[in-house]
């Protein structure tokens, strides 16, 4: 707890204005000393008002000094009041969210103040400082908007509270120790739209697309009344001489598979795409395709690879996708580079069982030999789905005119670039891998209709 004195916009105009007047006395006095005739005037008007002029000042002086102490003995103790701030303990990224403070005055009159929270660097917040009249022995409570910026633990430990005194004369402002912890998790507001649009059967709206069965790898679910459109091998003949009318099976994808999620977090995942780094869109969109198999009844794995190696355990339950974000909520990549080989090998050690393996990248042609020798070694044993990034800066200089030589020369460099990655994904899906290749904006819809795709062509 520290308190701050400082002197308020009143006590520095009325000390200023105190000056000029002593000043003025001063002047007027020295004009009287020489505007004096003869000695004898001039030792009536110097004996006196000297000693009398000293005394006057003396006593302004020490009323001024005496109204600053009275002041501030009566106002010192208004700034301390008691402060509880209610925080969510779990905060999603880039998402604004209501922090409530509630402020309990213990004084006997009202007093006004100024409270204002202090937030850390990587959060944006509206709405603050706040100024407030507080009664006697009540509470006042307010919010403010506060948007973290970057995943991981979330710490807010100080807070002030700013008084004027009783005469308007100081500012008194007290620094609290009010500590609140919360975890900052990438941005799981989308999976409960996700839940949402899932019970209205509009997944649509998210650019998910459910492709027809072929009839192969399907899991008998129920029999039902027949509907238009139900294929001839969907109807239950016997079923249908029972009930003396058209009766069709209906199947489920096939379920207890696992998927593997394999996150690339070395340097080229620290490329900028908007507000958010690749590495953080891969995240969300695993997370989301997380939630996505699990819902289907296969069970969920991820590792992540280059700045650090970190795994779970296959689970399974919609219910358990906290195992997942809490594992790599905090995590962040830096400028190492991967090493492809190192996590094929890592993943076939630790995951035995037959799966698809979502591997989120940002490739460059120097990668091809050792990432293809990867996914060979992957796919001995499971199925593998790459999903390459592509920068959406890339998209904007192919568009944009061309008005001088630099910038001809800016898009032919671009397009070569992109023919050279077209070259290594065409390369890749001859060797049997199936490749997305998205803006990181499209990323999601695109690798769920992708594993959509893979259990329904019965692949697993």
């Amino acid at each position: 707890m520290i308190n701050v004195l400082r002197p308020t916009r009143r006590l520095l105009i009325g000390g200023f204005v105190t000056l000029c007047a002593v000043l003025a006395l001063q002047a007027n006095h020295a004009w009287q000393a020489s505007s004096s005739q003869t000695v004898s005037q001039l030792a009536v008007s110097t004996d006196a008002p000297p000693a009398l002029f000293a005394v006057n000042h003396w006593l302004l002086l020490l009323a001024v000094f005496v109204a600053l102490c009275v002041d501030l003995l009566l106002s010192w103790r208004f700034p301390y009041i008691r402060v509880e701030r209610r925080l969510s303990h779990s905060l999603p990224l880039d998402q604004w969210t209501q922090v409530t403070i509630t402020l309990t005055s213990p004084w006997l009159r009202p007093i006004r103040v100024e409270v204002m929270d202090f937030v850390p660097n990587d959060c944006d917040y509206v709405q603050l400082p706040k100024q407030l009249n507080l009664y006697p022995r009540q509470s006042q409570q307010f919010s403010y908007g506060l948007c973290p910026r970057r995943r991981g633990p979330l710490t807010m430990e100080r807070f002030a509270i700013r008084a004027t005194s009783i005469f308007g004369l100081w500012q008194i402002t007290r620094r609290l120790e009010v500590t609140s912890e919360a975890r900052v998790y990438p941005d799981f507001a989308m999976v409960e739209g996700y839940q949402l649009l899932a019970v209205d059967n509009q997944t649509s709206q998210l650019g998910i697309k459910r492709k027809p069965r072929r009839g192969q790898g399907q899991d008998f679910h129920q029999l039902r009344e027949y509907r238009l459109g139900d294929s001839m091998r969907q109807i239950d003949w016997k079923a249908t001489a029972r009930r003396q009318r058209l009766i069709s099976r209906e199947y489920q994808d096939e379920r207890d598979q696992q998927v593997i999620m394999m996150l690339d977090s070395g340097r080229r995942m620290l490329t900028q795409d908007g507000v958010s780094t690749h590495f953080d869109h891969c995240l969300n969109c695993l997370l989301m395709l997380s939630y996505v198999a699990l819902r289907q009844g296969d069970g969920v794995a991820m590792m992540s690879f280059g700045s650090a190696i970190r795994y779970t355990n296959p689970i399974k339950g919609a219910g358990h996708i906290n195992r997942v974000i809490n594992q790599f909520y905090d995590l962040y990549p830096d400028k190492s580079a991967p090493d492809y080989l190192e996590a094929a090998e890592s993943l076939m050690n630790r995951y035995r069982k037959r799966s698809l393996v979502v591997l989120t990248t940002n490739l460059r042609d120097e990668d091809t030999d050792d990432f293809i020798a990867a996914c060979h070694l992957i796919r001995k044993h499971h199925v593998v789905m790459i999903a390459n990034l592509r920068e959406s800066a890339l998209d904007k200089v192919l568009h944009a005119p061309l008005n001088d030589f630099d910038d001809a020369l800016r898009y032919v460099g671009t397009l070569d670039y992109l023919q050279q990655r077209d070259k290594v994904q065409n390369r890749l899906k001859t060797e049997g891998l199936y490749v997305i290749d998205s803006l990181p904006q499209e990323l999601t819809p695109q690798l769920i209709n992708g594993y959509f795709s893979i259990k329904r062509a019965g692949i697993l």
